[in-house]
Formats: structure tokens, sequence, C-alpha cells
């Protein structure tokens, strides 16, 4: 007999079974790779890569002194120096010098798996030195390091005293002797990476203003004789970062070239390419073919692809992310679709169609959070993003809409109908009678006013004249517009042609005529 508990889980089982079949399968979370620092230094084969290291052992008496486990602090650097030595690669290079009162270079610099025999029969047997001359001894590492091309330097100076060196140059920190060792380090860091370390072996040696004294930034260990042998891997680790970060450098922003490809598409320089769009209006689409070529000579890249059209109507899609190895290229094809329509014109024939879209490759690289954090590169980069300018070229035809050209009828007879009523307002309908009277001979002569202008020929006296006659509105107020040409009296003679403005009711004198108006009631208004 079903319990309740399963009767129920079974309801679950069921309600998940139609849930899968309904939305299909669940898809597995994918997992970003692991990238971890010996992976890179894998690819990178910093093995191969050199390093020159120069070991400063103080062999002074006091380092016969014994270390906190009981045993002397020589022994202790011999012991763990010989397993420093022996960790490192076939490509590095290694120098040993002791220092005391003398100077002395026990193993020149020399490859790496040649130096076996350095601890038991190169070091002296034990410390009988009396003196540290510090400075002294970084000047013959310098002399060491001007002899190789290593990329990547170490000077890593064991010792457990201060500065003792009365009677030499380097006697006093800040002295000539030091300011010039200073210069000379930092003319050996112009084309490489060189590192000061500094192993105290006991208080008080004033390292870090010693190594100060000589590097721009020296990093001093805690002082710790039986944590020698982690100071040292730490050394060589910090070693192998710097090796790598200079295979890398040179990656550092180098990103991808981009090009497009593909049926009606050429270059238009300057980064930018046109793509033909043919005549035809409707949707089209044209398949790009991008090229992408990794710059990197080492950090493998990833590409993703985008687009920008603004405001216009193409768009490009199909572009996924692209995996580019060092120096390798990879052609992908993309779909650019957009639209063409045609013009507003007055008249058939055909415009220029002009579209832009931008297309945007992202640069990024699986490594670079390994290189930024772990390696303490922080300003890493594998390169910005490359932008390329697509232009589409065609024509399109123009359309004159068909409410177009009763729209132009209509504004053209708004616009005469706008002229005759200003027309008509300037000039108002002429009522009334003008009384024209010749002042020699008073006879008086009406004129009938009607219309908007009046045109009259009379006899003026002996002389023949003609009177216009039309209305003007001055200001608030109709008056009459009077213009007299008259022909001269005598043969020979000027004729006279004057002009005035006669008001309603009112008379005045042009051309040696008097004019005067008269009627029952004011001219009308203009209508």
């Amino acid at each position: 007999m079903l319990t309740i508990r399963a009767t129920a889980r079974r309801a679950v089982l069921l309600t998940l079974t139609v849930l899968m079949a309904v939305l299909g399968p669940v898809p597995a979370l994918a997992a970003d790779p692991s990238v971890t620092p010996d992976g890179i230094y894998g690819s990178l084969k910093v093995d191969d890569v050199p390093a020159a290291y120069v070991v400063l052992v103080d062999a002074s008496s006091s380092m016969k002194d014994k270390g906190p486990d009981g045993v002397p602090l020589y022994t202790t650097v011999k012991r763990r120096l010989a397993d420093f030595l022996g960790s490192l690669k076939p490509a590095d290079q290694v120098a040993v010098i002791t220092f005391g009162r003398a100077t002395s270079v026990v193993h020149p610099l020399s490859p790496a798996n040649r130096t076996g025999d350095v601890v038991d029969k190169e070091l002296p047997r034990s410390a009988e030195e009396s003196a540290s001359n510090h400075g002294d001894a970084l000047n013959v590492a310098a002399e060491q390091l001007e002899g190789t091309t290593a990329p990547v330097a170490a000077v890593l100076m064991l010792t457990d005293g201060a500065l003792k060196a009365e009677g030499t140059p380097y006697a006093r920190l800040g002295s000539p002797a030091w300011k010039d060792l200073k210069k000379r380090y930092a003319a050996l860091s112009a084309d490489r990476q060189i590192m000061g370390y500094g192993l105290p072996l006991a208080e008080g040696t004033g390292l870090s203003d010693i190594l100060g004294s000589a590097f721009a930034s020296p990093r001093i260990l805690p002082v710790d004789p039986t944590a020698l042998g982690s100071q040292l891997n730490d050394a060589k680790n910090q070693v192998r970062k710097q090796k790598a970060l200079s295979v890398l450098r040179p990656d550092r922003g180098r990103g991808v070239a981009v090009s497009l490809g593909g049926d009606g598409v050429r270059p238009a320089g300057n980064g930018k390419v046109t793509v033909a769009a043919g005549s035809a209006t409707g949707s089209h689409s044209r398949t790009l073919e991008v090229t992408l070529r990794s710059r990197a000579r080492h950090v493998p890249l990833t590409v993703r692809l985008s687009a920008d059209a603004g405001a216009g109507s193409a768009r490009v899609s199909g572009a996924g992310p692209v995996t580019l190895q060092p120096g390798r290229s990879e052609t992908v094809r993309v779909q650019l679709t957009w639209r063409q329509d045609s013009q507003f014109g007055l008249f058939s024939g055909s415009s220029d169609f002009r579209s832009q879209v931008t297309l945007r490759a992202e640069v990024s690289s699986e490594w670079t959070k390994v290189v930024q954090g772990s390696l303490g590169e922080a300003k890493f980069s594998p390169g910005e993003p490359v932008l390329t300018e697509v232009e589409l070229q065609g024509t399109v035809p123009d359309h004159t809409p068909g409410w177009l050209y009763p729209l132009v009828l209509l504004v053209l007879l708004l616009g005469a109908a706008a002229a005759v009523q200003v027309r008509n307002r300037r000039n108002p309908q002429l009522s009334g009678t003008l009384i024209v009277t010749d002042l020699r001979s008073g006879s008086r002569q009406p004129i009938p006013l009607h219309g908007r202008k009046v045109v009259h020929e009379m006899d003026a006296g002996q002389a023949r004249a003609q009177v216009v006659v039309r209305g003007r509105r001055n200001a608030d107020r109709v008056v009459l517009w009077l213009r007299c040409e008259r022909a001269a009296a005598q043969q020979g003679g000027e004729r006279l042609v004057d002009t005035g403005i006669c008001e309603l009711g009112k008379s005045t004198v042009l051309c040696g005529i008097g004019f005067s108006h008269e009627t029952e009631s004011a001219m009308a208004e203009s209508r």
C-alpha cells in the first residue's frame, strides 16, 4: 500500500517529467576554462627564458654565529644555497660572490647547470672576513650583469651584518661611490628587469637602506634564517614571474587586425569599406566575410563582434565569439541586412542611397585576470576595440505622392486669392465725383468715380491733360491718389507731371488744375 510520502514523491517526479518534455532538456552550464600562472608559464615556455642570478654571500666572521636553530649562519647559507642552485633551470645563469673586507667572484656568471661544485669546492669553508663591504659587492655584481643579455636579473644579498667598510669609497651611504653605483644599476635596467633582494640573517643589518642606495625598489625579506630556503624559493618565483612578463609585455595592447571582404565589398581607406547596395527598393542582405588576425605572439584572444547603425536601418547578425590563437587568423561570416525605400521627388528619377553601420571587434583574453592579478601586471590589456566603418552605397527611385499636385494647385489658388485680396485692400473701390476746375477760366468738369481706377482725358485751358485716379489707404482712412499729366501750353514747352493726394470731400491743386471730391456719403471701404 502506498504511503502519503511515496505518493507525493511520485507526483513530483511526474511533474518534472512533464516539464522536461515541454521545455526540453536543461542546458549544461558552461564552465570557464581554468587559467593558472603555471599554465601560462608552460604556454610561454618560461623555463626556456634565461634569468641571471648574482648571489652575494656575506663571508664576515660574524656569519659563524649560530642561528635560532643552533646551526651556524654560514652553514645554513651553504645548505640552502645548494638547494637553490640545484632548482634553477638550464637556461638560467648564476654568479656567486663572497664579500667581507674583500670581494671575491668565486663563480663567474655561467649556465646554472654548471654550479654543482660551487658550494662544496668554490665557496670558502668558513667565514673569516673582518668587515662587510656591501657596496663593493654590489659593484662587482653589476660587472657580472654587464656580460649578459638575459631579460631578467636578480641580485640576492645574504648578510647578517651592517655596512662596515671604513677606508673605502663605500664607507658611507650617499657618498659619490654609492651614487655612481645607483646610476650604474639604472643604466643596466634600461633594457631589462633587474631586481634587488635582501635576505637579512640577523637584526640591524640596514639592508633596506643599503639596497635602496643601489636599486629603485628593492625587496627586503623578513629576518628568519630558518626560512632561508623558502625565501630563496620565493625570490626564484618572483624572477619566474618577471620572465613571463618579459615575454608578455610586447603583446600588451597588440589586439587584432580586422578586414572585410565579400561580394560588392571594397576598401575605402582609413579603416572604412563600402558595400554596393544596388538600386532596388525593399529589404536586402549581404554576407560579409570578416577576417580577424591576431597580432599577439603569445596571448590567446577572444573577439566578439557587434554593430551599431545609429539611426539607420542596417544591422549585422550571426557574429559569435571567435577564439584566436597567437598569430593566427580566422574568417567568419556575418549577415548584413538593411532596407532601401524610395525617396520623395517632384519628378521621376533616382536618388543616392546611403546608410552606415559600425562593426566593432571587442578584444579580450582569458589570461587577462591572471596576468593582472597573480603576475602583478595591472596595466596589461590584450588590445583596444577595433572599429570598421561600413557604408552602403546605392540608388533608389524617386516617387511623387498622388496628393502633391492637387496640393500645389490649391496652394497656388490660395496664393492668388491672397494676392487679389491684398491688391484690393491697397486699391479700394472708387465712388462719388471728382470735380476738375480750370483755375484760369473757372470752368468745372465732373468725373464720375467707379471701379478701382479711373483714367480721364480732358482740355484744360489751351492744353490737353490726363488724370489718373486711384483709391489708397493712408493709415486708417481712404484717400484719392491723383496723377496729372498736362501738355505744354506753348509749342516746345515742357509737359507738366504731378502726383498728390486728395482727401474725401476736400480739394487739391495739381499741374495748375483744381481737383475736389464730392459725394453724398463717404467712399466705401474696400470690399
